[in-house]
């Protein structure tokens, strides 16, 4: 019996499936317009199942920004805290830690999640200003400002490209659905010309691969 294919398969089964039924076709007399019709179909899914991968790299390109420059804000973070003590250390008189750092250190803010530690890092910039611009830790807010700046640009960029997946996504899947009816269309074609019994000759069969190689051991007797 004929394998339909159904909205649970893979793009890639889409493919295969359609590409071997195409090859009958254009192996059987009267039936090449079956492939003529199908052909157009799996290279619009193959496109588009191209456009996913592409777009879903990208994505992941993306991704591995973010934690970059992640990582370079918690490194600015770290390095924003070491240069408060050691001010607090050079001017034991008036010591500043414990206003820039409220909660007695960072460790929290760099488990924070992406957006809550870009906030974060937005109060110790307050937090130094209020210092004042005469003060020696002022130095640290074109640091800190810099390193913010990557960090959101990186988050803005992985929203656009989670966007573009979903897009390419929805767009293979109608590639799916327009080739499975076309599919659809060329068995009931196929059975008004050729009967239905050789009509399943012209689509790839569900039989299990164990099945297949089990019928091509010779047998022992």
């Amino acid at each position: 019996m004929a394998r339909k294919l159904n909205d649970a398969m893979s793009s890639e089964v889409h493919i295969n499936n359609s590409i071997r039924h195409s090859r009958r076709c254009k192996q059987t007399k009267g039936a090449e317009i079956l492939a003529t019709n199908i052909n157009p179909l799996i290279a619009e899914l193959e496109e588009k199942q191209l456009e996913t991968r592409k777009q879903k790299l990208l994505r992941d390109n993306r991704y591995d920004d973010l934690i970059f420059n992640e990582g370079s804000l918690d490194d600015q973070i770290r390095n924003t805290s070491e240069s408060v003590k050691q001010f607090d250390r050079n001017n034991p008189g008036r010591p500043v830690y414990k206003l820039i750092f409220p909660e007695g250190g960072f460790s929290n803010i760099l488990r924070f999640s992406h957006a809550k530690k870009a906030n974060a890092a937005d109060q110790i910039i307050e937090r130094l200003k209020s210092l004042g611009e005469e003060h020696a830790l002022f130095a640290q807010i074109p640091l800190l400002t810099a390193a913010i700046t990557k960090q959101r640009t990186a988050m803005a960029d992985l929203q656009q490209a989670e966007t573009q997946v979903r897009t390419a996504v929805a767009n293979e899947e109608v590639a799916q659905a327009n080739l499975r009816k076309q599919y659809e269309f060329n068995y009931l074609d196929a059975i008004k010309m050729f009967g239905k019994t050789f009509a399943n000759r012209l689509f790839p069969q569900t039989v299990s691969k164990k099945k297949v190689e089990e019928e091509l051991v010779p047998s022992d007797a």
